[in-house]
Order: structure tokens, then C-alpha cells, then sequence
């Protein structure tokens, strides 16, 4: 005879908030089991299931109080109902559709964004192709929280312990920064995140001082090399001709020292540090050379002889844990909700969000219902129902939430206090603020709904002004952007960085996107037959076309189809440590190998042009070797020679 059915674990766990969130006084372990059906009778295991449980709304951002009791049991559980609501935000409805826009027009790697205009009723509105890409490193969310709530923060940078009073986070030059005191210098002190490894440890809220005073954007540095270090080194650089006028127009013309009759130039630095300059100087290939100091000089060819001797990166030990990165959006998802636990929490943070929005509006079709927060109609039904015996003891029709489902409609008759918008996790309250920060730089019609959307919105979360995001603008950017507006073809002279080649070439283009601190316009180029994305920095003269126009509305890629490999594009192994791991933060990849305690051992990734990977094997250096496919184990040290070259005269 079969035993009794199996209880959903999203009945329990919505069980638990509502008995939670009502309880006037803190529950023990015990008083829980016995007010929410579900636990198990053995005590160990009750205690296993709550603490699955506990966690898991812990992670949505629902503040679950533990407080000490007398007795046998120590300790009883309660939600914070004050941290539980986001004070109301009062949000007009121009300010709600600015929003909406703004974050689903920033594409950032997971759907945090998305999950926070759930929990803020900005949904519903229409689909919206992502104009922009934001990846954040894999520390900058706890930072973010770190700034947020004012806690002292400890992390390795560039394999150097620093314990800091978070300041503010800036995105500029490509990559996320962190303004902050650090303790043991005694001083402000501009930490790029992605070179930050393993985990951000956060204190206890309240206790990290900043100097009154302290300007996070003033602290910035102005230039990419000026972000580390105490003192500055005046540097010489040489650049060729070929790169010579693009690199001169991209660090300003006060740098610009000499420039010769063949087109090359010299530029004078100011530079914080070695590792500071030599990436930079890597980027360009063949194409840049250190002239002084001297011990610059010979710190790039002891560097690129590293790289060149080939020594084998140390095979890990001990036991690796694979993240593997799916570019099929619901291949991902359909991975992500197969983890234990991970589905409930997504279901959870839906059906809150879903009963949220009717506590506000009362009735609404099923049909609407189901399109406003992307779910299945069967399921949005089976859900309900579900939620409709959710409730506080003793589970009797007055005690349970009252939802009532048609054929075609669905009534609410819930607590106004249930339509209030709900806290947000770090992940979605930095969605929200970079996503929104980010659209505001956008060279366009100033958004003054969004920026006052922004605001009510950062002093509910007490994070105003703690990001700021810096993004260039090309100067040819709104000859293009003038170009997608007319619908008119254009002829560019181009560079591209993944080839080192420059071509001419007629496009048309269709749309104009920003990804991680860059331009880029997506055309159809009558050179390639196809569409194609080019880099609006790498463009170094447009002229208008006296071509037809040939691509009869190609269609065009969203934002986040950067992630996506082009064509032939070939699948390449590495193997690093130490320095190098940064990697794995820096650009899209497929799958991360990582040790026991989380450090990044292998990365798998994507190749499509042979320039692109040499410069990314030499600015990671000799802590990355390639595993895997043989012919381009020797990539890093063909590269590392070429480059020498240029160094020794040749």
C-alpha cells in the first residue's frame, strides 16, 4: 500500500515564512515542527531539513532572526517583518517603466535583475532586447554589500591579504573597482575586483569607518595603469605605426611625446606599478615596446621569456569541482533547476512575487497573469492552488491565504501588508542600481524618470551613490549611432583586434550596443556577406557609402549574444594558478575547474581569433599553460617570441 504523498517542498517553506513572518514571539526547532506540516519526526533530521530551509530564505534576502532562549532549546527563529518590506517606494508609473527598461536593457549574467523588478511589481511591461552587458566578478555582489552595510571586508588581491573599509564600487576601463580604507596602510587604496581571488569575508555590519570626507570617484585613478601601487614611474612607450593614431586618440593627446614621420608615436606615462603597464603594453603585441625605465624594460622581457621557456603549470591535487557554462539560455536553466533546492527557491521567489502583485490588484486573467512573470498557464494554476492551502495554524479556511482560480480568472482576498514590496538580496539590489547607473551614462535624452526612480529606490536600500559607472564614448560613436537612425550604409577603416589586421569595408548598421565598457555596432558588412560586430573604438574613419544598400533588414544579435562563439570558433584548456587566475572573472568562458577551497585551477573557453589569444596568454604569463588541443600548446611561446623580438632589435 503506497504511503502517504510526498508534501511539495515550496508548501513547507511558504509555510514556514507565513508562520514566521506572523509569530509574535521567536519559535524553537520544535514549536516550527509542530506549526508547519512537512518535517521529519527524528530530530536530526528535522534539524537538517530547517537548516536546508533557513538557508534557502536566507539566500532570497528573507531576514530569518535567530535569537538565544532559555531552556532545552536555545534558540528560536523569527522573520524581521521591518527587514522583510522594502519601506514603500511610491514609484509613479513612468518611474516603474523606466526601470523595467532599464534593467532588462542590461544584460548581467543571471537573472537577478529580473527577480528584483518581480519583488517590485515592475513586470509585465513588454520585452526589451538588451542594449548593454555588465558582467559582474565573481566578488563584486558581496562587496556591494560589504559598501552597503557599512562592514569591513577581507580578500587576497593579487595574492597580497588586505582587510579594507569599503568605499564605493566604480565601474571604469572596462572593470569594476573598489574604493576603500585600508587598515593596514592607513590609507585610500583602488582595488580592481577581478584580481581579487577566492572569497570576500564581510564583517559585522556597522563597524567599517571611512575617513569623513573620502570621494570615491575623486580617489579613482584617471588611467587604467595608475590603479595600483603608491608611487608613479614616468614610462616610455613606443607604438607603431599601425596602432600609433587609434592608441594616441584613446590616452589623450597631453601623453603623446613624440610623434614621428612614419606615424609611430611615444607616449609618456605616469604608471602606478610594472603590472599596472604590462598588460596594457601586452594588448598591443608587436605593435608597443617599454623604451624606459630601464627596470621596466627588463622586467617585460624577464616576463615574456617566462612565457617563452614554456614551464608546465603544476597539475592540481585533491579534489575539483566543475561549473560548467551552457551558451544555450534553457539549457542553462533547465541545468540551474535540476540542483536540490535551487528549484524551490526559484519557485519560491516567484509565487511571493506573483501573490505580492495580487494582494495589489485583487483579480486578473490567468492568461495576463502567466505573461507578466513568464510561466506556463497549468503550472501558474498548480502554483496557486498550492499557495491556497498555504497559512498559519491550525490550517482552517480562515487562516489560510485566500486565492480562489477559475477557469480564467484569479481573486485574491490577501492583507493589504502583503502587497508591499519585498527586500531585495545583494545580488538584486546591485542588479537594480548598476543596471539603472549603467543606462543613465547612454549618450541620449536625459532619463529623469529614471534617475528619480534611482533614487527612492537607492535610499530604500541605503546604497545611494555607492556605484558609479564611467563609459567611454568614441568619437565616432554618433556618426554610427546618426547611421542606425537614417538606416544608411557607411564605409569604415577598421582594425581588428582578434586578426591584428586592418581592412576597408562597406556595413549597414542596425544597432548600437555597450558591453563591459565598450562600444560596439552590429552591421551587416558587404565584405563578409553577413552580419558582424565591430568594436566602434577600432573604427578609424567613416565616411558615408555611395554603395546599396544589400541587407534587407538582417537581423540583428542582442547584448548577450557576446557570449555566444563565432563561428570556428575552437575549444582551448588552461591550466593556471596563482596571478593568472583572474581569468576566469576577466572574460566568457565555458566551464571553471576549481579546487577544494575554490580556487581556480582550469578554465575552458572559446577561440575565434589567434591575436585575441596571444595577447591573452601573455598578459596571464608564465602561471597558464594550455592543456588542450595540441596544435595550440605552443601558441603562448611563439607569441612570447615575437614580442621579444621587438625587445632585442628584431
Amino acid at each position: 500500500m503506497a504511503g502517504p504523498a510526498r508534501l511539495d517542498r515550496l508548501e513547507r517553506v511558504t509555510d514556514l515564512v507565513l508562520v514566521l513572518l506572523h509569530t509574535e514571539h521567536p519559535l524553537t526547532l520544535d514549536s516550527i515542527a509542530i506549526q508547519v506540516p512537512g518535517y521529519p519526526d527524528e530530530h536530526a533530521a528535522r534539524r537538517q531539513a530547517f537548516e536546508r530551509d533557513k538557508r534557502l530564505l536566507r539566500d532570497e534576502g528573507i531576514p530569518v532572526r535567530t535569537q538565544r532562549l532559555d531552556g532545552q532549546e536555545q534558540y528560536g527563529y523569527q522573520i524581521d517583518r521591518d527587514g522583510f518590506y522594502l519601506p514603500d517606494l511610491e514609484l509613479e508609473v513612468d518611474e516603474q517603466v523606466a526601470l523595467h527598461l532599464a534593467v532588462a536593457g542590461v544584460h548581467l549574467g543571471d537573472p537577478s535583475g529580473r527577480d528584483a523588478l518581480m519583488k517590485l511589481g515592475a513586470t509585465g511591461l513588454g520585452e526589451v532586447r538588451p542594449i548593454a552587458t555588465l558582467a559582474p566578478p565573481q566578488a563584486l555582489v558581496d562587496l556591494f554589500e560589504a559598501v552597503r552595510t557599512k562592514s569591513l571586508a577581507t580578500f587576497t588581491h593579487r595574492g597580497v591579504a588586505r582587510t579594507v573599509a569599503p568605499a564605493g564600487l566604480w565601474f571604469r576601463f572596462g572593470h569594476w573597482y573598489l574604493v576603500a580604507w585600508d587598515l593596514d596602510r592607513e590609507a585610500v587604496r583602488t582595488f580592481r575586483v577581478d584580481r581579487i581571488a577566492g572569497r570576500v569575508t564581510q564583517g559585522t555590519p556597522g563597524e567599517a569607518v571611512v575617513p569623513e570626507g573620502l570621494d570615491v570617484r575623486g580617489a579613482l585613478p584617471d588611467d587604467p595603469w595608475r590603479t595600483e601601487g603608491e608611487d608613479l614611474v614616468v614610462t616610455r612607450i613606443r607604438v607603431d605605426a599601425l596602432e600609433g593614431p587609434r592608441v594616441a586618440e584613446e590616452v589623450g593627446a597631453d601623453k603623446v611625446e613624440t610623434r614621428h614621420e612614419d606615424g609611430s608615436v611615444e607616449l609618456l606615462l605616469s604608471v602606478s606599478s610594472f603590472p599596472a603597464i604590462r598588460s596594457w603594453v601586452l594588448g598591443l603585441l608587436t605593435h608597443a615596446e617599454i623604451l624606459s625605465p630601464p627596470s621596466f624594460r627588463t622586467e617585460m622581457v624577464a616576463w615574456l621569456s617566462g612565457v617563452a621557456g614554456g614551464v608546465s603549470v603544476a597539475a592540481p591535487s585533491g579534489p575539483l569541482v566543475s561549473d560548467e557554462v551552457d551558451e544555450d539560455a534553457e539549457s542553462m536553466a533547465a541545468q540551474r533547476s535540476s540542483v536540490p533546492g535551487q528549484q524551490t527557491s526559484q519557485r519560491l521567489r516567484r509565487l511571493l512575487a506573483i501573490v505580492g502583485w495580487l494582494a495589489q490588484v485583487g483579480e486578473a486573467e490567468i492568461v495576463d497573469i502567466a505573461q507578466r512573470f513568464t510561466i506556463d498557464e497549468d503550472e501558474l494554476v498548480r502554483e496557486l492552488e498550492l499557495a491556497a492551502c498555504c497559512g498559519v495554524p491550525p490550517y482552517t479556511p480562515d487562516t489560510l491565504m485566500e486565492i480562489e482560480v477559475s477557469e480564467t480568472t484569479v481573486r485574491a482576498f490577501l492583507p493589504a501588508e502583503f502587497a508591499r514590496p519585498r527586500r531585495l538580496t545583494p545580488a538584486e539590489g546591485f542588479a537594480v542600481a548598476a543596471s539603472a547607473r549603467l543606462i543613465l551614462t547612454v549618450p541620449g535624452p536625459d532619463d529623469d524618470a529614471l534617475r528619480r526612480a534611482l533614487a527612492k529606490l537607492e535610499v530604500a536600500l541605503g546604497s545611494r551613490e555607492l556605484i558609479g559607472v564611467d563609459v567611454d564614448v568614441p568619437p565616432n560613436l554618433v556618426e554610427i549611432r546618426h547611421a542606425v537612425d537614417a538606416g544608411s550604409a557607411i564605409e569604415i577603416d577598421y582594425h581588428s583586434a582578434s586578426r591584428d589586421e586592418s581592412t576597408t569595408r562597406t556595413i549597414e548598421p542596425a544597432q548600437v550596443v555597450t558591453m563591459d565598457g565598450h562600444w560596439y555596432v552590429d552591421a551587416f558588412c558587404h565584405k563578409a556577406g553577413d552580419m558582424r560586430r565591430f568594436r566602434v573604438d577600432r573604427i578609424g574613419g567613416v565616411r558615408v557609402s555611395d554603395e546599396a544598400m544589400v541587407s534587407a533588414g538582417a537581423v540583428t544579435r542582442s547584448a548577450e549574444d557576446s557570449y555566444l562563439p563565432g563561428p570556428g570558433a575552437l575549444e582551448v584548456e588552461l591550466r593556471v594558478e596563482g596571478g593568472a587566475r583572474w581569468v576566469a572573472d576577466s572574460i566568457p568562458v565555458r566551464q571553471v575547474t576549481r579546487s577544494a577551497d575554490g580556487a581556480v585551477v582550469d578554465v575552458v573557453l572559446d577561440v575565434t581569433g589567434m591575436a585575441w589569444f596571444e595577447r591573452l596568454l601573455l598578459q596571464l604569463g608564465p602561471e597558464a599553460e594550455v592543456i588542450r588541443p595540441n596544435e595550440m600548446t605552443g601558441v603562448a611561446a611563439a607569441a612570447a617570441q615575437r614580442v621579444l623580438g621587438v625587445y632585442q632589435g628584431g
